[in-house]
């Protein structure tokens, strides 16, 4: 099992020379990995013609499945949304993505949300940079802690029509 690593971003601007640069902090006492065990998954579409690529795929544990949005019957444009369910409300303060091990082609940008209802969503993140060629997880801290019971990300582009995803992961404060 991987380290439960919690890492804040924080942009910091050298004086002498203006350059922007990203600070980054390590804190392990301060975030669990939440408990996948119980999720459920759903997806704006999913492939499940082609072959077995349905939404369930981002919580199976394994980085050589993945969800793919539906490319054989009807393949929709962007955006692609993906809504977890996950059965109890936690206090999050991160989310990490990991990307499909075998296809660079993934969304490029994406807005993440919050719900403790399903119904009304709070914007936690929008136009996120996700990087298809990045085949460990890639980490999006959440600007203040958020309790919320579901989470929606929402694919916004990329290189190609339709979008997949490996596996995501939530952290959540002690």
């Amino acid at each position: 099992m991987k380290s439960n690593v919690y890492i804040l971003l924080m942009a910091a601007v050298l004086g002498a020379c203006g350059k922007a640069e990203v600070v980054t902090f390590r804190d392990r006492s301060t975030v669990i990995k939440a408990d996948r065990s119980t999720w459920t998954a759903t997806a704006s579409s999913e492939e499940t013609v082609a072959e077995a690529a349905g939404a369930a795929m981002l919580l199976d544990g394994k980085i050589a499945t993945y969800w793919h949005s539906d490319y054989s019957v009807t393949n929709p444009p962007y955006p692609h949304w993906i809504r977890i369910d996950m059965k109890t409300a936690i206090k999050l303060v991160s989310v990490e993505i990991t990307a499909r091990q075998n296809n660079t082609n993934a969304m490029t940008k994406f807005k993440l949300e919050g719900s403790t209802d399903g119904n009304t969503w709070s914007l936690m993140g929008d136009n996120l940079v996700f990087t298809g060629a990045t085949k460990t997880p890639q980490s999006y801290p959440v600007s203040s802690a958020v309790t919320v019971r579901y989470l929606r990300l929402t694919a916004l582009e990329g290189p190609v029509k339709n979008n997949f995803i490996a596996e995501i992961e939530a952290f959540a404060g002690k």
